[in-house]
């Protein structure tokens, strides 16, 4: 079975402001592997309209909202430092930065509670509520609280 290694630099992950990187989240493909001035050719276009972010990408309009990663999570882009040559080989990935927030596009509609990543954010709570630990004494009062409503 293959493994993967991720190799961690701490400084990386710690939220200097070197390592702490400007992310967006686009709803496109892109078969480019290299660096990108986004500050040039991207940012300098985003407008803000009514609570809204605008932009356009190779035409296509964009509408997006500045997000915040969850609190108690951290946020990081790793790099896989050498292609694989099957999928059976060994793989190792390294952290390039982190981000605290990012911004979240859409093509021609404005982010909601509808889109895939804020339902994904949202299994986030069902989570941490299905996996916090219950008592008896949790179960006990929850059958009190139940008897004396139903009265």
């Amino acid at each position: 079975m293959p493994s993967i290694t991720i190799e961690i630099n701490s400084k990386q992950i710690c939220g200097d402001e070197k390592s702490n990187l400007n992310m967006h989240f686009l709803p496109a493909q892109i078969k480019g592997d290299g660096d990108a001035n986004v500050d040039s050719y991207f940012n300098v276009y985003t407008r803000q309209e009514q609570g809204v972010l605008t932009n356009s990408l190779r035409g296509y309009p964009l509408q997006g909202k500045t997000k915040s990663v969850p609190t108690n999570y951290k946020a990081l882009v790793l790099q896989e430092t050498q292609k694989p040559l099957d999928e059976e080989a060994d793989r190792v990935l390294r952290v390039k930065g982190s981000f605290n927030e990012f911004t979240y596009w859409n093509y021609d509609k404005i982010p909601s509670a509808s889109d895939g990543y804020n339902q994904a954010m949202q299994l986030l709570d069902i989570v941490g509520a299905l996996s916090t630990t219950i008592t008896e004494e949790d179960v006990l009062k929850e059958i009190e609280t139940k008897k004396s409503s139903s009265k």
